[in-house]
């Protein structure tokens, strides 16, 4: 299959708590093609990899032509990562999308997002804290992508994303759900009742990152999610660091082929001994007919993620990768340790080690978590 044909051929080219748009080590991967860049994704999406001193270590961007279509400028405990032309379409006032954010690395410092802004090029403000709120250099992986809202519809909804505000509010630049009918969300004093609408609770990514906000160290975790009628709720709870429910922003993200549309890769619940079955899945180069799997066991507190099967890229440029993970159940967060990834299509393995955390910044013994591994190639027709 010519790839670039067949993606051409289905529309793919082309403190204070403030709104996103307000805001103000080692070798790096080698830089996706610009042929293949605007032709690697369904939506507009970009992920990097970013290390503690501010390189650069993976990098993917689908709307840049650039060799290097990531840059980072890096002060102590603070990033700004820009992303190539990903904005381009929208205003620096009203960028739209939504932003998650996994820590990476062996310590216990924690990242949040202060904003994402800028027009064609994007930029998100990263900051990054000891448990006592101290700014503190890690390394760390961004996610950014966006979908146009929809007009209302019958169906089900795939996907949705919110940015909401510590007070409780939705701004509809950052909302989006594909079945056409925006989120909402009510409050208590920390703790956020998040309904998709029109979703389903089953095997779904479902991913949170805490947003800006006076408390620099809070942390934000998903308590749980049921079903209510057609809709589900998520509950999200954020604490400070010690322990306390405190009102915080945060960004979150839901998908069934998550976190973007029928993008290679896998999603997990990680109940504390396994990849649940029922809220876990893979999906390959192929779709229905590459097989892919998730499978997840823990060791010493050590969370251990195997994406494997046939997944790679369509062409000669790299196959990149970046895992994300959100705390589940107990208020907390968790970090990449590792990700390695060996061989290639049609049988590729990454192995993603992670490690949680709870408000105090103490390592948790028996985790559970949500689990995101996200790739720079979308998943084709059978």
């Amino acid at each position: 299959m010519n790839k670039l044909v067949w993606l051409c051929g289905i529309g793919v080219l082309g403190a204070c708590t403030a709104a996103p748009g307000d805001g103000a080590e080692g070798p790096a991967d080698p830089p996706t093609s610009a042929v293949s860049s605007n032709s690697f994704a369904f939506r507009p999406m970009g992920f990097a990899r970013i290390a503690a001193a501010g390189g650069v270590i993976t990098a993917f961007d689908s709307t840049s032509a650039l060799a290097t279509p990531v840059s980072v400028s890096h002060t102590p405990g603070s990033y700004l990562v820009s992303f190539a032309n990903l904005s381009v379409g929208g205003t620096a006032d009203a960028v739209g999308g939504n932003v998650q954010l996994t820590a990476e690395g062996t310590s216990n410092t924690r990242c949040r997002i202060l904003s994402w802004t800028g027009a064609p090029d994007l930029t998100v403000s990263v900051q990054c804290n000891l448990p006592d709120g101290t700014l503190a250099d890690s390394g760390f992986a961004v996610l950014f992508y966006r979908d146009p809202m929809p007009a209302p519809s019958a169906g089900r909804a795939t996907a949705a994303y919110s940015w909401v505000t510590a007070t409780g509010l939705i701004s509809t630049h950052y909302d989006y759900n594909d079945s056409g009918v925006h989120n909402t969300v009510t409050k208590t004093t920390g703790q956020y009742a998040l309904t998709i609408r029109n979703a389903q609770p089953t095997n779904a990514s479902m991913m949170v990152t805490p947003y800006s906000g006076a408390a620099a160290g809070a942390v934000c975790s998903i308590a749980g999610w049921f079903a209510s009628g057609v809709d589900i709720v998520v509950n999200i709870e954020c604490r400070n660091a010690v322990n306390q429910l405190i009102d915080s922003a945060f960004s979150f993200s839901y998908a069934l082929t998550g976190p973007t549309f029928e993008q290679q890769g896998a999603h997990a619940w990680f109940d504390g001994s396994a990849a649940n079955a029922a809220y876990s899945a893979a999906l390959g180069k192929v779709i229905s007919c590459s097989p892919a799997s998730v499978t997840g066991s823990a060791a010493g507190g050590v969370v251990t993620m195997t994406v494997s099967g046939d997944l790679g890229s369509w062409d000669s440029s790299p196959f990149l990768r970046a895992s994300l993970a959100s705390k589940y159940g107990s208020a907390g967060y968790c970090k990449v340790e590792s990700l390695t990834t060996v061989g290639v299509a049609p049988s590729s393995t990454a192995i993603t080690k992670l490690r949680c955390y709870d408000p105090f910044g103490a390592a948790i013994a028996s985790p559970l978590l949500t689990f995101t591994h996200v790739t720079s190639d979308a998943a084709g027709p059978c």
